[in-house]
């Protein structure tokens, strides 16, 4: 018992002992007594030793208000030894910080000079870290909640395994020296001059907004993507976007490890603004809305018109095309196959399509890229050359081939780009839409396409006869119900209500009354019931959809319904036919013919 009592006695010590060495005896404190005592062996002088020997461990601080936020920086407390040259082999935390000539430091009179003086930057603002930390854990930033950690040198608990490796190396700091030193030439930040050039050549200037480099509207605002984001979440949103948000849009890339590093290096580099940046300089950038540089960034390729088509299909595979869209072996999974684009389109369309995607289909998520006249011509002329290969004769085949990409291997609309589709691709397995309508407008649909969607024209490469074997499968596939009589259905021809004001102002009494539940306020089908209905309601501003029915087609689907989906058959509501002549009058009101969009003069 007294031999146990004895144990237990000396453990407390040892604990009281460690924890009194800890509390009276800090880290700092001991690295600070191996510098001084170090030094005394190289100091030359007696008085330098002396001073060395009066010297007692304290927490040594830096205040830095000259680059935004106040400052408090006691990394030298630790580091002491940063501005010593003679400890330039020596171990961290005891170390002299490097020279560098490429930021500036040079030799005068044999000695080493800096150009970032301490007393002048701190530290955090080029290494980042939590400046105020005594303890390694604390000020490296360690802390999984700490926003900033040391830039380079320090990977959190909580980042991707996988990634937290390739997230370690001063080249990482090049952003933040990014913060001051923006000229493109200079040679210390290479490797975001190196992102930069990345950043325009994948087209991510298309989607995104930098301010004072690009004017993307599609995907988020990188103006100050590094300073709201760590390392990791930029590494994982580049290689692998869903991997950090499911219902992503962005494209994966495919980068090389080299070239995403420097994407990276770029993205954490924006901040907001920088410190070498004027008021003026920031009113001037906000003017040009960023398109000058754009411009003077995407250097036009010199179009020779007698290799106008081999110049076009260089361009669609460096503009990064085959980010979205499918071509050959190359697949982006977001957008629709161009293998067969010269025989669904003409070229009209398509050179329509390149300099302003809303021009011809009002819910399209493709960009509207900067090149310019010449290059949409080259890049139209190589794709009218592509027919793809002859359409098999087996309608279970041509559904494989040209259907499943954006109807699903299901038929139910699920396709793999059919998430990225507006509207979405029609659920084939809906038996109550397909023995709805007549197999001739469901030829029509194949063969003629539906306009305002992404559903072309298959006319040229697929025949009538082919169309209804596709259409044969999908009913024995997928619908599974065999085709039935349709019911006769009492349509006027035309529209009993004359088109005026009165009418249109009725039909938009009605709609907000009836219909705006569903189709939104506005009739761009967002209205509050959207989000539990699947299809979505039809967006009745797309134009390129409403102009290219007849009214009749309009009549059929208020007064009937549409089978299959939300939309009720209004004529068991008590809507008269005048009741439904007010809507589309209203409908075709809100439809104007397009008159170009973002982007659409050429440039020059």
């Amino acid at each position: 018992m007294r031999f146990a009592l004895a144990i237990g006695t000396f453990l407390i010590l040892v604990v009281h002992g460690i924890v009194f060495y800890n509390q009276f005896g800090h880290p700092w404190e001991r690295n600070q007594n191996t510098y001084f005592d170090q030094a005394k062996v190289l100091a030359k002088t007696d008085a330098e030793k002396a001073a060395l020997a009066a010297r007692k461990p304290r927490i040594e601080q830096i205040v830095v208000s000259n680059f935004g936020e106040t400052r408090v920086d006691r990394c030298t407390t630790c580091h002491i030894a940063t501005d010593d040259p003679r400890f330039s082999s020596h171990a961290e935390p005891v170390k002299t910080h490097p020279y560098s000539p490429t930021m500036g430091d040079f030799q005068k009179d044999g000695k080493w000079e800096r150009r970032h003086k301490f007393s002048e930057f701190g530290c955090t603002v080029c290494h980042d870290g939590q400046g105020r930390g005594l303890d390694a854990e604390y000020s490296h930033g360690k802390d999984e909640y700490w926003p900033d950690p040391l830039l380079g040198f320090v990977t959190q608990d909580n980042w991707r395994k996988d990634h937290a490796p390739k997230l370690k190396g001063k080249d990482y700091m090049q952003a933040n020296c990014a913060q001051c030193h923006t000229d493109t030439a200079f040679p210390g930040t290479a490797m975001v001059t190196r992102g930069r050039q990345i950043f325009f050549a994948s087209n991510c200037y298309g989607c995104h907004r930098i301010e004072g480099l690009s004017d993307g509207t599609i995907g988020p605002d990188l103006s100050d993507v590094g300073r709201k984001w760590k390392l990791d979440y930029l590494w994982g949103r580049i290689t692998d976007p869903k991997s950090i948000l499911a219902t992503s849009i962005m494209p994966k890339f495919n980068l090389k490890e080299e070239d995403v590093k420097a994407l990276v290096v770029f993205l954490k580099s924006r901040k907001g603004r920088n410190f070498a940046e004027t008021e003026i300089q920031r009113f001037k950038v906000k003017l040009t809305g960023g398109a000058e540089l754009v411009q003077a960034t995407i250097k036009p390729v010199k179009i020779n018109p007698a290799e106008m088509v081999k110049q076009g299909e260089k361009l669609v595979l460096d503009r990064a095309c085959t980010a979205c869209h499918k071509l050959g072996d190359r697949d982006g999974g977001i957008a629709p196959d161009l293998s067969f684009e010269g025989s669904l389109r003409d070229s009209e369309w398509v050179y329509a399509h390149f300099k302003n995607p809303k021009s011809t289909m009002s819910d399209s998520i493709m960009p509207a890229f900067r090149f310019t006249d010449d290059e949409f011509k080259a890049m139209t002329a190589y794709l009218m050359t592509l027919r793809g290969q002859a359409t098999p004769a087996s309608g279970e085949a041509i559904y494989k081939n040209l259907c499943l990409r954006c109807h699903g291997e299901k038929g139910d609309g699920h396709g793999p780009i059919a998430e990225h589709l507006d509207p979405y691709p029609r659920d084939l397995t809906k038996a109550g839409f397909m023995n709805s309508k007549s197999e001739a407008r469901l030829v029509n649909s194949v063969r003629n396409g539906v306009n305002g969607t992404s559903m072309p024209a298959w006319g040229k490469a697929v025949s009538e006869e082919q169309a209804k074997a596709v259409l044969g499968y999908i009913q024995t596939t997928f619908t599974k119900e065999p085709r039935r009589e349709l019911k006769a259905k009492v349509i006027p021809e035309t529209n009993p209500v004359a088109a005026s004001p009165e009418s249109v102002t009725r039909g938009e009494a009605l709609f907000v009354n009836r219909c705006a539940g569903c189709h939104g306020r506005k009739g761009d089908g967002k209205g509050p019931n959207s989000l539990d209905i699947q299809p979505k309601p039809r967006n009745l501003r797309n134009s390129f959809f409403v102009n290219s029915v007849d009214d009749k087609r309009l009549f059929e689907s208020i007064q009937y319904g549409v089978q299959g989906t939300a939309m009720p058959p209004w004529i068991d509501y008590g809507l008269t036919n005048n009741d439904v002549g007010d809507l589309v009058n209203f409908i075709r009101s809100i439809n104007p013919k397009s008159k170009g969009g973002q982007h659409a003069a050429a440039i020059q």
